[in-house]
């Protein structure tokens, strides 16, 4: 009896194979094509002749990269004492709708066999398996996943010289020399500073200004915001017209950069405390020197975004280029910097281009970057992101690439201390 059981398992596997094998002959990614979705062949079995029981759900990893939207799936099952409905649902959970439409019902004892495509945008990589009516024997093959868009995504312009900085046509009002500005709330509108602001009150918006600063002989910023003080800065260029080792574009805390379009300054900005938006920014063409005399004579450390200490700090959907050091340096040189964010942004140039370094305060926590355009500009080819050892499992990757698409999933690890990328 043993013996007729075990011959009757192995043609039921065999033909259980040979049905995968026919089905997924089916899916090449050539046959797809024209669905407009980039899909890529994988033909890996995901789930081996498991055992599923009627009400109790099988979870399944799909072997896909977060960019991932649609997957073909081979669904195979066997085995059941009477007829049992087979159900393949998107994501960690069994669905009231997706139960009521099985993918297929199994003959008794007999094979049955479906090819099914999934949505799987929202799925988390995952697929849940149930069966109605009987214990079925399932095995589940990717056949293909495919990433893009079934419609034409919409144009997205990386922000740049149409669509940074003071709106064509806005008259300027000149103001030779600094600007204090102490009234909360002022509103500085269409005015051409040549000097340096200082922000020492709250609630300070600046919008549709040139600000060019003035010769400095020590470090200095275009705008400085007090400890305590707040501004947004929208519509606007920031530049150095006395081009030196000593300017940067913004130092301070507790601000907001939106649609500005910053150049020619060592750093674009220095944040030293909670609290910073930047978003929908062009940050370009810093100023550099080979013999920088707040370097010991050696080259600029230039950056970006320098991040000293805070929490809070988000860059989203910015242009970050023209850099020698880093897009965005982390220093920990005054505290813990934590809860920072990079979303949506197009991030060049640099030694590495993200630099996580914690100095004596231990990780960096909470880093998420999500989404970014990482092109193949870095001093250390590929280096998107180094961090200290202690940092990297503090920072989440998802949905960022290179440009030609190839995701972008890993972090380049140093020990603390070593200067490794900057």
């Amino acid at each position: 009896m043993s013996f007729r059981i075990h011959a009757i398992r192995t043609v039921l596997v065999g033909f259980l194979v040979a049905a995968l094998t026919v089905v997924a002959a089916t899916l090449s990614p050539s046959a797809l094509a024209a669905d407009g979705l980039t899909w890529r062949e994988t033909n890996t079995r995901i789930l081996d002749h498991q055992v599923v029981t009627p009400g109790q759900p099988v979870k399944v990893a799909l072997p896909v990269p977060s960019r991932a939207v649609q997957a073909k799936l081979v669904v195979a099952a066997q085995g059941s004492a009477r007829p049992s409905r087979v159900s393949v649902c998107p994501g960690g959970t069994m669905t009231a709708e997706c139960k009521a439409n099985p993918v297929l019902t199994t003959p008794v004892q007999n094979v049955a066999y479906a090819h099914i495509t999934l949505d799987i945008t929202n799925a988390d990589r995952k697929v849940t398996v149930d069966v109605t009516d009987a214990s079925t024997t399932v095995t589940l093959k990717l056949a293909s996943w495919a990433s893009g868009s079934t419609s034409p995504a919409p144009e997205v312009t990386p922000p740049g010289p149409g669509n940074t900085g003071v709106p064509a046509g806005t008259k300027l009002t000149v103001r030779e020399g600094d600007l204090m500005v102490d009234t909360p709330n002022a509103v500085i509108d269409s005015m051409e500073i040549r000097g340096i602001v200082r922000v020492r009150t709250t609630g300070v918006v600046i919008k549709n200004s040139l600000i060019t600063g003035r010769r400095l002989d020590s470090s200095l910023s275009l705008i400085y915001v007090n400890p305590g003080a707040s501004v947004t800065v929208e519509d606007s260029e920031l530049y150095a017209k006395d081009e030196t080792p000593h300017v940067r574009g913004i130092i301070g805390s507790n601000f907001t950069l939106r649609r500005v379009n910053m150049h020619h300054v060592i750093d674009h900005m220095a944040i030293t405390g909670d609290n910073v938006l930047v978003e929908s920014s062009w940050l370009h063409d810093n100023l550099y020197y080979e013999q920088d005399p707040y370097y010991n004579g050696t080259p600029t450390h230039d950056d970006n975004a320098q991040i000293a200490v805070g929490s809070n700090i988000t860059f989203r959907g910015n242009t970050l280029e023209g850099t020698h050091n880093a897009a965005i340096q982390v220093t920990q040189d005054r505290g813990a910097v934590s809860n920072l964010t990079l979303e949506g942004n197009w991030i060049s140039n640099g030694a590495c281009s993200v630099n996580l370094a914690q100095n004596k305060w231990g990780p960096v926590k909470n880093v998420v970057l999500t989404n970014n355009v990482f092109t193949r500009t870095q001093k250390y080819d590929g280096c998107a992101i180094i961090a200290d050892y202690p940092t990297v499992p503090e920072v989440r990757l998802s949905g960022n690439t290179w440009p030609d698409g190839t995701p972008v999933t890993s972090i380049q690890g140093r020990e603390v201390g070593q200067k490794g990328g900057s």
